[in-house]
């Protein structure tokens, strides 16, 4: 039965379990957590040297691992995309992450996994992506450890994936907060799927510090402090500080909760997620019960903080902690993911193609090593054999030259992967062909969402996608359906639109406005004051026709993308 080592490389703590990944579901072999020494993590090697001492204190020889990585540079997005093939996706994922995180796509890891099990013509889907170097680090700390890393999985959506699977959290939707030791998690799930992720750098560790700050004690105690406040047995007159330190961690309570309150009044009104009432809260900090009162005395929600051991129950691990531990529920998304037996599903694995390259050769290596010694051991024993018949008669002549026949004849079964890389050699030539008249939709989606101005925003776009290049002097006709903040919105749209060289005939076909006393959370945004402008929700639809510009550009792009001169 295979092993397989998960690994959550935090801020100030590594966690890590092994699990067997078998037939049906098992509690983990052991589960431990180490916290990282001051400095650890802007120092590789001291997280290399934290991370052997907990392998070896495991006492495992497993060698196969799946890492977890939460950063705040880490982008997670839902998306609902035309349906297409493999590579147009993932280029259109590029282009849209460089939006999000302003690297050159060659420095991105970006990766995408379908979550809709029907046949959808226009499949939902969630991209995550983050900096190359944020990945290669944790891998690299991972695999100087003695580990071979397959896997990348991304703490947001394990987040997702464990609490979705608690009772009571699923329905409509609900806010998601995971509050770790730097880092604070703002998700909205709908359907057990995140459709926004935000990542604040602010989490329990910072309330720790102004407590050993303020006091002048040591890190240490601090905490001690802390999690006296967050259990609800504890008795202020037993530690001399724990009053002080109560109104410290008071006063950084506030700070948290006012962040996380704007993100989700944000995606509340302008995302219109208006109908969720109730916020899951788990991570480290989450135990301080001030920060649930708040949180749900300021977005007026019903507020569910399962512990721990409860969210460890999920992969019959909750043995293995006290109530008052850290945050695992990342990793806990983790082992679901890793326990799923559906080998068909498309999932996000952020491993760069660099490395997956690498696991594949030496995959390819060792079985083309296995198959030379098997190839080996069977000539000798072949020849052992013959010569032991020679030497008993002369007659077992033939039955050995009729094995080595059939050995031959095996081999030359071979030949037919040679034939079939000639065979993909000659369609390499029409498809390079027929790309190079392709139309260049993922630069012109760009283009048009970049020139919507921020009174409007698309709800629908139509083009009329061609059967080979563009053709004629009229181009593809599109079709827009958008909402404004107010009747001005068509008009600043036909103003922006028409900066696009590419786009002709514009043209608004309708224009519905709701008035704004009808509507509640309508934007203000481009609605002049005193102008007798009535704002509200309008929704309008447009045209336009699209030229030629585009017919050559994408052949250029893919072309380089693939590695082949033009």
């Amino acid at each position: 039965m295979e092993r397989l080592i998960l690994v959550e490389i935090g801020a100030f703590s590594i966690k890590a379990c092994e699990i067997e990944v078998g037939r049906r579901s098992r509690p983990p072999l052991w589960l431990a957590h180490r916290v990282l020494p001051d400095g650890a993590h802007d120092n590789s090697d001291m997280m290399v040297e934290t991370l052997r001492g907990l392998l070896k204190d495991a006492g495992t020889r497993t060698r196969a691992c799946r890492l977890v990585v939460t950063d705040p540079d880490l982008v997670v997005r839902s998306l609902t995309v035309p349906s297409s093939d493999k590579n147009e996706l993932e280029m259109t994922f590029g282009y849209a992450m460089t939006e999000v995180l302003p690297l050159p796509l060659d420095e991105l890891v970006v990766d995408y996994e379908t979550r809709r099990k029907d046949r959808s013509p226009n499949p939902n889907v969630v991209m995550a992506g983050a900096p190359k170097a944020l990945i290669s680090r944790a891998i690299d700390v991972a695999e100087r450890s003695g580990l071979r890393v397959d896997w990348v999985d991304v703490g947001p959506l394990a987040a997702a994936r464990a609490v979705g699977e608690l009772q009571g959290v699923r329905g409509a939707g609900y806010y998601l907060v995971v509050v770790g030791a730097t880092t604070t998690t703002i998700e909205v799930v709908v359907e057990d799927q995140p459709q926004l992720v935000r990542s604040i750098k602010m989490g329990g560790e910072l309330i720790t510090r102004e407590i050993a700050r303020r006091l002048d004690v040591p890190y240490e105690h601090a905490e001690g402090l802390k999690r006296a406040i967050a259990r609800t047995e504890a008795n202020a007159t037993a530690v001399a500080s724990l009053l002080t330190a109560d109104e410290i961690v008071a006063q950084e309570v506030h700070s948290i909760v006012r962040e996380v309150a704007s993100s989700i009044d944000y995606f509340a009104i302008q995302r219109g997620y208006t109908e969720i009432d109730h916020l899951v809260l788990v991570g480290g900090s989450s135990a301080v019960d001030l920060l649930g009162t708040e949180l749900g005395e300021k977005l007026a929600l019903r507020v569910e903080r399962p512990g721990p051991r409860q969210v460890l129950r999920l992969i019959e691990a909750d043995a293995f902690v006290e109530e008052s531990s850290s945050n695992w529920v990342e990793l806990t998304g983790a082992v679901l993911r890793a326990s799923d037996r559906d080998k068909n599903a498309k999932l996000v694995n952020l491993l760069p193609a660099r490395v997956r390259a690498r696991r594949l050769r030496r995959r390819q290596l060792l079985a083309a090593g296995a198959l030379g010694v098997a190839l080996v051991g069977a000539a000798v024993l072949l020849t052992i054999q013959r010569l032991d018949q020679l030497r008993q008669v002369e007659g077992t002549q033939s039955q050995t030259a009729a094995q080595l026949s059939a050995v031959t004849n095996e081999m030359a079964h071979y030949a037919k992967y040679g034939a079939l890389a000639q065979g993909l050699t000659a369609a390499r030539t029409p498809l390079l062909a027929e790309l190079k008249s392709s139309i260049d939709f993922p630069q012109l989606l760009t283009q048009i969402a970049a020139a919507t101005p921020s009174d409007s925003w698309l709800t629908n776009l139509s083009i009329q996608a061609p059967t080979a290049s563009v053709s004629g002097p009229s181009g593809l006709g599109v079709t827009f359906s958008l909402e404004g903040c107010s009747q001005l919105a068509p008009a600043h749209w036909l103003t922006s639109m028409s900066q696009l060289g590419f786009l002709s005939n514009l043209w608004v076909s309708t224009s519905t406005l709701a008035p704004a006393s009808s509507s509640s959370g309508v934007c203000t945004v481009g609605v002049p004051a005193g102008d007798g402008v009535e704002s509200g929700a309008t929704t309008y639809q447009g045209s336009a026709v699209i030229s030629n510009v585009f017919g050559q550009y994408r052949s250029s792009t893919y072309l380089k993308q693939l590695g082949v001169a033009q």
